[in-house]
């Protein structure tokens, strides 16, 4: 997984939406989405919920 998916992994974890990711991070909604889905794929998560469990259980 790449430093910027975890990036933006842990913000999700945060509760941050896209839009707020996207603002602090520089990027559009769609390359948050993009990450995002990414990180479930990698994670083998299916919603925000689990991936902030997995990035917490991970050490994010």
């Amino acid at each position: 997984m790449t430093e910027r998916e975890w990036e933006v992994a842990r913000m999700a974890a945060q509760g941050l939406t896209n839009q707020e990711i996207g603002e602090q991070l520089y990027m559009s909604v769609a390359t948050v989405k993009t990450h995002l889905g990414r990180m479930y794929h990698k994670l083998d998560v299916t919603n925000r919920v689990q991936l902030a469990i997995r990035v917490l259980e991970l050490g994010g």
